[in-house]
């Protein structure tokens, strides 16, 4: 062993890299207690990257019931990495989240204002983050995913520390699910918690913004629900097609404290000598008051299970540590819970919009900017290194555009300044800038703001119903301002090789003026040769997708604006190699941007809508599938014309020549399946096909005729390395829905300690629990999804070593969840028969190994 390990110490570091990355984490824990010399090589991979989740526990001590968000597991790695530089300097990348899933995009993150005020508010913690964070010399990414706002708070504002000692900047910033204005605020003039008031942001290269609030949406106005640690539970989405309880309040029952917090104080002072009535009581003198008035205290009873449950904490960890560990957590320990309260609390004022903060004896507003400007500030000061910004479904909409009110007013200039901060910024090297606004109206673009064209004032199709403000530009200066605002910006970002831009706002519903035709037609010039990624969508509409927006269509002027983008700017592309195209857009759109990108080598395709993006396999109103659906399921879907899909679905499709002239045709006439349509323009460049969209998709275990000739170009993908296909799995069995059946299934057979197998015996030939087995089995979808995907692949495909990566996507779950079987279809032998050669799944997306995979794939990040 001893020769072994001595010969590992003579390799070259870049070899010794090589070995010890393919080993694993479990493999580098066993060989880190070999030898000194191995602790050491191991660490640097160990804590290369840095996770820290909550986790829920039950209580049963000092009147708490349970901690949905016990910060045990977290507090245990800042206590190290706080104490052990030697291991916080091979931290490079630093990821917190929450342990719960994020909230649903559609249903509860428009209603969730993502400010919890008592999730991580202990200043032990606080504290032990700012220490850990300041060790982290090689830190080169920071991700917080649905964080606990004090926690992200002390992670971005030590990460971005001015006078941190780092041997880099800080090269990426995600941001997801999480409020930004405290922790992105620069500069402060004091903070509660003693974090650093000085940011410093130069070095970012990737910033990401993603589903989080750049203002507060009308959704969170009216019913918000905050996340929290208390004994109140409600019912939300587990991410996995059902629900779970967890503790949470209403918003106002942190809004309100402020209010009731003042009158307490006031009862407090008058007990008093006369002479001291009129002044505030200082925190010494809080401390000397009654126990039993503290608790009285409104905000010591909203921090009631978090003071008491923190206390418990520490108390469980106190054995486990060192003397010098102690030291450091009793640096920033406050034993008043009244005080503890009250440096968590964050104030009432979610976006605050002018004017000095509130501040109430003592109760700061910890949000001193408002989050759009918050983030317009920091891109500000990385504008010299930036080559990558993403704004993914980011809520810009304010809750209130009432000209009649002056907040109104000042809420709906707000909105105007962050399109013309944002937009007034410039990045020398921008290589992806990516606005995507598809989920909800709160998430759109100003209206009346064109990528290349003219700001116009709003149609009245692109405000929401009963919204009447006016002009959109109130004034001169603002309509001056917005004119040409994006066209300048694409002017002064010449090197773009990755663009996502809501498909109807490239360009105005009219002709484009003559005064900027030569201007546009530069940038279009640039990008057709430059642009290599291009992602377009539209909001998501109605419960189907249509095949094609006729002239009495609900918004015309939408229609023919995203008209004019396919043949405006799609047709004028030349190098795109992927094309991502969602929401609620027509197929006949879809197909002709497709045809419109005929000069380009296209290596991606995606397209994701409601419906199946391929053609309708359930007939018209689901009738061909109708005893396995639902009512809401089958609404709303139109017939496809059956004849011409066995006409062209089953012919080889014929190339589109060199001398092929693109000319739009929209309409769904009597045609070609959409698949057939993109082969005869890109089968000889695809390498990834990905079609999501569940209504009428092929079901699995019962195709109808038609998806034969709907999926039968597949076949002349010849290069197609991946495949990824919403199919409908039918889950009725003696006519009652078992979903949730399915699902606890499926969990229970990837899970090592679960008992829960389904037994099958002969005894019992048929019933549920074979239905299960048979069916539904993992082993079982892997072989159906090998024999029904298997006969469309093209046979060159799936010869090549490792055959082609097939993800069959399934919507499973009384509230929607979303699981996904992957595997590999390869030959068996040469001239063989299809067979899967290894399979994953089913997978949620919030499934450890499908989470990581997909955040570590992002592309342009």
């Amino acid at each position: 062993m001893a020769t072994k390990f001595q010969l590992l110490q003579q390799l070259p570091e870049e070899l010794l890299q090589e070995v010890l990355d393919s080993v694993g984490s479990a493999g580098l824990r066993r060989f880190q207690f070999t030898s000194r010399w191995c602790y050491e090589k191991a660490a640097e991979w160990l804590w290369r990257e840095v996770e820290l989740v909550d986790c829920p526990t039950e209580r049963n001590e000092r009147g708490v019931e349970r901690d949905d968000h016990d910060d045990t597991p977290i507090v245990k790695k800042l206590v190290l990495l706080a104490t052990r530089p030697d291991l916080a300097c091979h931290v490079q990348v630093l990821t917190h989240r929450c342990h719960l899933p994020s909230p649903a995009i559609f249903f509860e993150l428009p209603r969730c204002p993502l400010s919890s005020q008592t999730l991580t508010t202990d200043p032990r913690t606080i504290r032990l983050a700012e220490l850990a964070v300041g060790n982290m010399t090689h830190l080169s990414t920071l991700r917080i995913i649905f964080g606990h706002p004090s926690l992200n708070d002390a992670l971005i504002r030590s990460a971005f520390n001015r006078h941190r000692q780092k041997n880099h900047p800080l090269k990426r910033l995600w941001l997801e699910c999480c409020r930004i204005s405290a922790g992105l605020c620069t500069p402060l003039a004091e903070h509660p918690y003693g974090l650093p008031l000085e940011l410093d942001f130069a070095g970012l290269e990737s910033v990401r913004f993603r589903r989080l609030p750049f203002s507060v949406p009308a959704e969170q106005a009216h019913h918000p629900e905050l996340y929290a640690r208390s004994n109140q539970l409600w019912d939300v989405r587990d991410g996995r097609g059902g629900q779970y309880s967890t503790t949470m309040h209403r918003s106002f029952e942190e809004s309100i404290v402020e209010e009731s917090h003042e009158i307490w104080l006031h009862t407090a002072m008058a007990e008093r000598p006369n002479d001291n009535r009129t002044c505030e009581p200082s925190r010494e003198e809080l401390k000397r008051w009654p126990h039993q008035f503290h608790e009285s205290s409104p905000l010591q009873q909203l921090y009631f299970v978090a003071n008491h449950s923190d206390d418990l904490i520490y108390e469980s960890l106190d054995s486990q540590l060192t003397p010098n560990e102690k030291a450091v957590i009793a640096e920033r320990h406050v034993l008043s819970h009244l005080q503890r309260s009250v440096l968590a609390y964050r104030g009432s004022q979610l976006d605050p919009l002018a004017g000095p903060p509130h501040n109430i004896h003592g109760v700061a507003q910890r949000e001193k900017i408002p989050s759009s400007l918050a983030a317009t500030n920091m891109l500000a000061h990385c504008t010299q290194t930036l080559t990558s910004l993403s704004l993914d479904w980011v809520f810009t909409m304010p809750a209130e555009l009432d000209h009649t009110v002056l907040k109104g007013r000042m809420e709906h200039d707000r909105w105007i300044g962050l399109f013309i901060d944002l937009f007034s910024l410039r990045f020398p090297h921008l290589r992806a800038f990516q606005f995507r606004n598809a989920l909800v109206m709160e998430t759109r673009v100003l209206p009346g703001l064109y990528l290349l064209d003219h700001a116009r004032s709003p149609a009245p199709s692109d405000l929401m119903p009963d919204e009447d403000i006016g002009d959109f530009a109130r004034t001169a200066h603002q309509q001056a301002q917005l004119d040409t605002l994006c066209l300048c910006f694409m002017e002064a970002h010449p090197k773009l090789q990755c663009l996502a831009w809501p498909m109807d706002r490239f360009f105005a519903d009219d002709a484009l003026p003559s005064a900027i035709d030569a201007r546009v037609e530069a940038v279009l010039e640039n990008l057709s040769r430059n642009l290599i990624d291009l992602r377009v969508e539209d909001l998501y509409d109605g419960v189907s997708d249509l095949q094609s927006e006729n002239d009495q269509g609900p918004e015309p002027a939408s229609r023919d604006r995203r008209r004019r983008f396919i043949s405006g700017f799609a047709a004028k592309m030349k190098s795109v190699e992927s094309i991502k195209i969602e929401g609620g857009i027509p197929r006949d759109e879809r197909r002709e941007t497709l045809r419109a990108l005929h000069a380009c080598p296209l290596k991606k395709i995606v397209m994701i809508g409601t419906s199946c993006p391929l053609g309708n396999t359930w007939g018209v109103d689901g009738k061909d599938l109708s005893e396995s659906l639902s009512p809401d399921e089958s609404e709303a879907l139109e017939a496809e014309f059956t004849d011409a899909m066995w006409r062209y679905g089953t012919e080889k499709p014929e190339p589109a020549g060199s001398d092929f002239r693109f000319q739009a045709s929209y309409g769904w006439p009597p045609s070609p399946p959409m698949l057939h349509t993109l082969a005869s323009f890109h089968a000889a460049t695809v390498t990834e096909l990905k079609f999501c969209g569940y209504k009428g998709a092929p079901a699995l275990l019962s195709p109808t005729p038609i998806t034969i000739p709907m999926l039968a170009a597949l076949k002349h993908f010849t290069n197609l390395r991946t495949c990824v296909l919403s199919l409908w799995l039918c889950t009725r069995f003696e006519d009652e829905a078992r979903d949730m059946e399915i699902i606890d299934y499926w969990l229970n057979t990837r899970s090592p300690s679960s008992k829960a197998l389904v037994r099958v015996t002969d005894d019992e030939p048929v019933g549920w629990e074979k239905e299960l087995r048979e069916k539904y089995a993992p082993d079982a979808l892997a072989r159906r999804i090998t024999g029904f995907i298997g006969p469309f692949l093209s046979e060159e495909a799936k010869g090549r070593e490792g055959g082609v990566h097939v993800r069959g996507s399934f919507c499973v779950g009384d509230w929607g969840g979303i699981f996904d079987v992957d595997l590999r279809i390869g030959k068996e032998g040469k001239g063989g028969g299809d067979v899967c050669l290894g399979f994953l799944g089913p997978r949620e997306e919030l499934e450890t190994g499908r989470r990581v995979e997909k955040l570590e794939g992002r592309r342009w990040f």
